[in-house]
């Protein structure tokens, strides 16, 4: 999307700071935060996230060399029915946080 229209808001200096300090704990910058304030759409901030995502894949390396070592043979190849089914629940809502704009799925 091209940005070519440029909007100027004057503020107090308190409100500047407010406004400044929400920016930042969302981790967005201050232009895209008055954005979306403006647009009506959610800021969510929560804190965390990249150390859940880390987690998550950390998570899904284990489930796959247990798949590779079923495959190779070496062990006998437990139910992960159940397991692949919540890993992708969480996924689906860890996206949802990131992005509120994508659907969740059944």
């Amino acid at each position: 999307m091209n940005k070519t229209k440029l909007i100027t808001l004057r503020v107090t200096e308190k409100e500047y700071e407010t406004i400044k300090k929400k920016a930042t704990k969302s981790g967005i910058s201050l232009s895209r935060f008055v954005a979306f304030s403006a647009l009506g759409k959610n800021v969510v901030s929560v804190n965390g996230l990249p150390e859940v995502a880390k987690q998550l894949i950390k998570i899904g390396t284990n489930l796959n060399q247990l798949v590779m070592l079923c495959h190779q043979g070496r062990i006998t190849c437990p139910d992960l029915s159940l397991t692949r089914k919540e890993l992708n629940n969480i996924w689906q809502l860890f996206s949802f946080l990131t992005d509120p704009t994508k659907p969740l799925q059944d």
